[in-house]
């Protein structure tokens, strides 16, 4: 199966003669200028998380600008010697290290009379590559610790990497794709979110004193500036300048307002008191990466500007208004957040929905939105059901956010019982059960194999194989091993609480699969894929071949057959064009 981690080479590779350590980096940052090093570090994050470029490719690129010829060979000689000349397994500079080193750059640094200027200087730039590596050690050691432990059984094992598997895919992955981030933004926002916040429109205007659709304008009008490939293009742009020649200028002086914000702010958020006193950076205040998500661009005196990290910026496309609004208004928090749930399911649907009725009218029977079942044992709802053939795909559709204090903590266990909260069954300080996820498809699967249900309803009579999937937007939850851990959790339900009666479903011939963990993307990248290949012929051969969950389905699809036949969601490109040519239509110019 295609791995998605890789092997970060060590700073003692490239710099035998300076020691990875704390001091020493604070003594590097102490001769870099601040502004030049933060404007540094956003443009290599923006040329190390392109999607479009090649890998290998990026990483030289990036080389280039920092390391001499006998560093680069110590690079090469560690690729041939560790890892048997295998580059693809090697990754020098990642985003987890970058975001690493602006904290620190902006504790340790002060801007130079000659900011701007400094990197000019190759022994600047030689010490910037030093940092850099250094802070890749620190992100590694904070990071992994000792929670890939073989102590105590390999559940256990499992359940303490659940943190670093998230966080190290975070760090070391490309941004989100533009097509897919703003079509899919575009779409929920302009389509559905308002269908069940009725007030978003009026209430977003209100927040940020311009309309939800000039916001997504704006959004796209920087992220075609950053992204061009046409110019040798740098990624800073003028922020008083910028929008001169547009008619939608003192729309964009606003949108600047609401989504950028000074050094010194950002400084003053991750670092609320001073520690320039600090021995180690064990003693740092924890890492939280929401000032840099909500707002990803940073802003300096003169005029320079430059967006940070292009995977928090290209969230916000997906995610930005409904944190707006809860800005604004935070006592309707619960109110907001439930009705993008809801947006979200409805957009899910709709991918289903075309995805299986228009190759097939009678497909259209077959597919089942918001079905309740009632019987004897009690109530429930089916998000969505394919009933194909005797196979049943029974989605549960979920889109919730992970706290991020609660992924690395002292106690492992505090994450996975969050997981739990989140997509699982948990218990409240009242003693009631809260159930969601994995425990609303388990008791589906209870209600719908019993006697009673059975005679109300013959649709579920002929089924033979049972796949329950959970539907998410948090893309991270297909991360190796937490579909694991999920269909345990799953499996536990099952057995225990639901008490499903498996020797007489295979009396009966019935097989119910292990949970399957697919996220929105996935689902994006079968609409127009499907065409090629049976959904459920797929899905019986990832259980076949990943019966334990460990790999998720996203990657099984990488290292498989299918692989060749996954081909772009004509829907985004034509929502993602869409929102160009309304962008195009009211500046009157090209984006």
């Amino acid at each position: 199966m295609k791995n998605p981690l890789s092997v970060c080479v060590p700073a003692h590779v490239v710099f035998p003669n300076i020691k990875s350590d704390f001091l020493t980096l604070k003594s590097l940052l102490g001769d870099l200028s601040r502004t030049d090093a933060l404007f540094w570090c956003a443009r290599l994050n923006k040329i190390v998380t392109n999607t479009e470029g090649n890998r290998i490719a990026l990483q030289q690129r990036a080389l280039d600008q920092f390391l001499i010829a006998e560093e680069i060979k110590a690079i090469n000689d560690f690729v041939l010697k560790d890892q048997q000349g295998d580059v693809k397994k090697v990754t020098i500079f990642f985003r987890g290290q970058i975001l690493e080193l602006m904290r620190w750059i902006l504790l340790f640094c002060q801007d130079h009379h000659n900011d701007g200027e400094t990197f000019n200087d190759p022994n600047i730039r030689r010490k910037f590559a030093q940092a850099l590596l250094i802070a890749g050690d620190l992100w590694l050691k904070r990071i992994f610790e000792n929670r890939f432990s073989l102590e105590g059984s390999i559940e256990e094992a499992r359940e303490r990497a659940l943190g670093t598997i998230r966080k190290s895919i975070e760090g070391s992955t490309s941004c989100p794709d533009l097509e897919r981030s703003f079509g899919r933004g575009w779409a929920i926002f302009h389509d559905n979110f308002h269908k069940f916040y009725p007030s978003f429109n009026d209430e977003f205007k209100a927040a940020v004193g311009f309309s939800s659709d000039e916001y997504f304008s704006c959004l796209l009008i920087m992220a075609a500036h950053f992204n061009n490939p046409k110019i040798e293009n740098t990624g800073i742009f003028n922020s008083k300048t910028f929008a001169d020649a547009l008619p939608t200028k003192a729309i964009f002086q606003k949108y600047l307002a609401l989504e950028a914000q000074s050094i010194d702010n950002l400084c003053n958020l991750l670092w609320p008191v001073d520690q320039n006193v600090i021995e180690g950076d064990e003693f740092a205040t924890p890492y939280n990466y929401l000032p840099l998500r909500q707002r990803p661009i940073v802003l300096v005196d003169d005029g320079r500007a430059i967006i940070l990290d292009a995977s928090f910026f290209n969230e916000k496309a997906m995610v930005g208004p409904i944190f707006s609004l809860i800005k604004a208004n935070p006592s309707e928090a619960n109110k907001i957040f439930t009705a993008f749930g809801q947006a979200f399911e409805e957009y899910a649907c709709d991918i289903l929905k075309r995805t299986f009725c228009e190759e097939s009218a009678s497909l259209d029977k077959q597919l089942i939105f918001k079905y309740n079942i009632s019987c004897d044992e009690g109530e429930a709802e089916i998000d969505t059901c394919l009933n194909k053939d005797g196979v049943a795909v029974i989605f549960e559709i979920k889109a919730v956010w992970i706290r991020e204090d609660k992924i690395l903590t002292d106690d492992y266990t505090n994450y996975s019982k969050h997981l739990l909260e989140k997509y699982g069954v948990s218990r409240t300080e009242s003693g009631e059960d809260k159930i969601k996820g994995i425990g609303q498809l388990a008791r589906i699967l209870k209600l719908i194999n019993t006697e009673s249900f059975a005679k109300k309803d013959v649709r579920f009579r002929q089924v033979k194989d049972i796949y329950p999937i959970l539907l998410v937007y948090d893309d991270l939850l297909t991360a190796p091993a937490y579909g694991n851990f999920l269909s345990a959790e799953f499996e536990k339900l099952l057995n225990s609480e639901y008490k499903l009666n498996f020797e007489e479903l295979k009396r009966r011939g019935t097989k119910v699969h292990p949970l399957i963990v697919m996220n929105i993307e996935d689902l994006e990248n079968l609409e127009c894929s499907i065409k090629h290949f049976d959904f459920c012929t797929l899905l019986s051969d990832y259980s076949n071949t990943c019966f334990d969950r460990l790999t998720s389905l996203n990657n099984f699809i990488a290292g498989s057959k299918y692989n060749k036949f996954m081909c772009r969601n004509k829907y985004l490109i034509s929502k993602s064009l869409d929102l160009f040519n309304r962008t195009k239509s009211s500046i009157g110019t090209v984006v």
